[in-house]
């Protein structure tokens, strides 16, 4: 009896070590975690990685862009400490990521300066550039394709498809010719026009709804002695005379575009366009002949160096012209230059068939995804470190909560492009609900010496050295040779 009960005590005791030893050896289920986190986790995401000592040390370099942190100086009184906070979470959340920041001088410039990473591979593990570098440049490895990444659950959004969580349209934006995608836009900006409200006051101005009106207003401005609107076209690539041909051409294009486009994504991509070009059915030069007249229309209310360089801000701060192109950046910009009047903005307004036959008389504003926040990671890391993308997709996935872009967007005065978040405040303009450009400007879609030409004879035919006709036979002539590189360059 006293044999069986020390055989049955030893039996006990024996059972409860195995018991003990399987409980220890729980936190398997994320061991395939390079960040430490539990997938199954739907809102912290990665409470485990605390007790991960032996997971992987993994070092995150990341070019944040304007989300960097910063201290109020003379050029720019705003405080940047969102990125820092969210850094220091997420890091206690995962005590095996460090998170480094890295600063690209703003006199750099940014083309070059990613060819010479990519070269030696040295570029930060997350890095900023505008979708369009990818669209020029992934035929030579630089881009991780994200595609597969974003079909996976979000573990700090309730466990979401982390493309779901993107507002829709913003991830077709940035995609490119073959199809994938390489930039995340976790946000973006919008355009609007920013006028003096004291100058519209003082003429009894209402905002203008349509083109008629719009031009009306400038007319009744400039009978007053102060200029309309501080109109600038001397920056290649950026801004105002891109930006008024995709407000223009696409209030000819939306919902007109099914015969054009051939993946149905309700959007014109560089190869769709390339692609009608070659079918003769772009550029339409009717339409391209009212856009280009209501183009010229608007001119005469310019000031009259629109041609050459000026600080277009400058002007409207000064009170010399009352209205100006403007995006969600430049709240923060003339908020710091302490106006001496109130400023307000307005959406681009619609074309109706009383100003242009062929137009759909339906609005367009630019809202898209050239924000701060766009995460690219560099190819070569799928080869040369496959195991450090899993913990940089997690730490973006972290970033990308709405709760962490709100906060983000809130400090760089950005548009979040995730569901769920929230826009600063007094940017109303840009979320109204006005249908989003469906082709970009002429910048972005058929490479850079389409763009060059293009704008070179926009400039030209502005400032009368070209006839409408001569500008519209040059543009049908860049068409079909940029046309004929963007399909060379998509079979190379």
């Amino acid at each position: 009896m006293r044999k069986r009960l020390l055989a049955f005590v030893s039996g006990l005791f024996v059972l409860m070590l195995l018991v003990t030893a399987c409980s220890g050896n729980g936190g398997g289920n994320s061991g395939g975690n390079a960040a430490g986190g539990n997938a199954g986790d739907g809102n912290t995401g990665g409470t485990e990685g605390k007790s991960g000592e032996n997971l992987k040390k993994v070092v995150i370099k990341f070019d944040p862009q304007s989300h960097l942190p910063k201290k109020p100086d003379a050029q720019d009184p705003t405080e940047r400490k969102v990125l820092d906070e969210l850094n220091k979470e997420y890091m206690e959340l995962h005590p095996n990521v460090t998170i480094e920041l890295v600063k690209v001088p703003s006199t750099q410039d940014r083309s070059a300066w990613l060819q010479a990473r990519m070269m030696a591979k040295d570029a930060p593990d997350i890095f900023w550039s505008n979708f369009e570098e990818t669209w020029n440049n992934y035929k030579k490895g630089w881009f991780l394709p994200v595609d597969e990444w974003l079909k996976k659950p979000n573990p700090y959004n309730e466990g979401k498809e982390w493309e779901s969580t993107f507002i829709p349209g913003i991830l077709d934006s940035v995609r490119a010719p073959d199809g994938k995608i390489y930039d995340i836009p976790a946000d973006g900006v919008g355009v609007a026009i920013f006028y003096n409200k004291e100058i519209f006051d003082k003429l009894n101005l209402q905002i203008p709804k349509t083109w008629v009106e719009f031009m009306d207003v400038q007319a009744k401005i400039k009978e007053s002695g102060v200029t309309p609107f501080a109109f600038n076209i001397v920056n290649k690539g950026c801004c105002d005379a891109q930006w008024t041909d995709a407000l223009i051409h696409n209030q000819f294009l939306i919902g007109n575009i099914d015969d054009l486009d051939t993946n149905a994504n309700n959007r014109l991509d560089p190869m769709e366009i390339a692609q009608a070009t070659q079918d003769g059915k772009m550029p339409n030069k009717d339409i391209r002949r009212e856009e280009f007249t209501l183009y010229k229309e608007w001119a005469q209310y310019w000031p009259k160096g629109f041609a050459g360089k000026y600080d277009k801000n400058e002007m409207f701060a000064s009170g010399k012209v009352a209205m100006m192109f403007g995006g969600s950046w430049t709240i923060a910009e003339l908020n710091a230059m302490k106006l001496p009047f109130e400023f307000a903005s307005f959406n681009f307004p619609m074309i109706t068939k009383e100003s242009a036959s062929l137009s759909t008389e339906t609005g367009a504003k630019i809202y898209g995804p050239w924000g701060p926040g766009q995460w690219i990671i560099p190819g070569y890391l799928q080869k040369d470190d496959p195991d450090k993308i899993e913990a940089i997709m997690d730490y973006l996935m972290f970033l990308s909560k709405p709760a962490n872009i709100s906060a983000l967007d809130k400090e760089t005065e950005s548009e979040p492009n995730i569901i769920g978040a929230e826009a600063p405040a007094g940017h109303e303009v840009f979320q109204a609900d006005i249908p989003i450009i469906v082709a970009q400007h002429f910048t972005a879609y058929l490479g850079q010496a389409f763009s060059d030409k293009f704008e070179s004879a926009l400039t030209l035919y502005l400032t009368d050295q070209l006839s409408l006709d001569e500008f519209l036979t040059q543009v049908e002539q860049f068409y079909k040779q940029g046309a004929a590189d963007t399909i060379s360059q998509q079979g190379s």
